[in-house]
C-alpha cells in the first residue's frame, strides 16, 4: 500500500488531523482503517454481525442467561424452569421464545407438555466461561 498525502484522502475530521499533525498517526494509517471499516459494510459482514447482535442480546438478560445455565444441564419442560427461576410461565415463554429465535434452544413437544434443550453453541461455552 502506498502512503497517502492527506490532499488524497477524504479530509478527515479536526482531532484526526492534529493526530496526523503530532505525528501521533500517518495519514496511511488511516486510509488503512477506512479500507477496514469498508470491509466490515459488506452484505456478507453485515449478515454476521445482525446473527451476532442476535445472539448478544438474546444472552443479555440475567434471567435468559440463568435459563441457558439450567438447561445446559439436562432438557425441562417450561413449568420446571418457571419453578426453579420463580417467574410467571409468561416471562419464562417470553424468554425462552428470544433464546429460540437466536437458535440457542431447541424444543419439543411430550404430550401437552413442552421440553427445552440448549442447542450447542459456542455462546453456552462462552456464558459458562464468564460464569466460572
Amino acid at each position: 500500500m502506498s502512503i497517502r498525502s492527506l490532499d488524497d484522502m477524504k479530509r478527515p475530521s479536526p482531532s484526526v488531523q492534529r493526530l496526523i499533525e503530532l505525528k501521533i498517526c500517518q495519514p496511511s494509517d488511516i486510509k488503512q482503517a477506512e479500507a477496514e471499516a469498508e470491509k466490515l459494510s459488506t452484505p456478507d459482514f453485515s449478515a454476521k454481525l445482525r446473527r451476532a447482535e442476535k445472539l448478544v442480546g438474546a444472552i443479555g438478560d440475567s434471567n435468559r442467561m440463568k435459563i441457558l445455565l439450567l438447561l445446559s444441564k439436562r432438557e425441562m419442560c417450561v413449568c420446571e424452569l418457571e419453578s426453579a427461576l420463580g417467574l410467571p410461565q409468561p416471562t419464562v415463554s417470553h424468554h425462552l421464545g428470544l433464546l429460540e429465535q437466536a437458535d440457542l434452544l431447541r424444543r419439543s413437544k411430550k404430550g401437552r407438555f413442552v421440553f427445552y434443550e440448549v442447542q450447542n453453541s459456542p455462546v453456552l461455552d462462552l456464558l459458562k466461561s464468564l460464569m466460572s
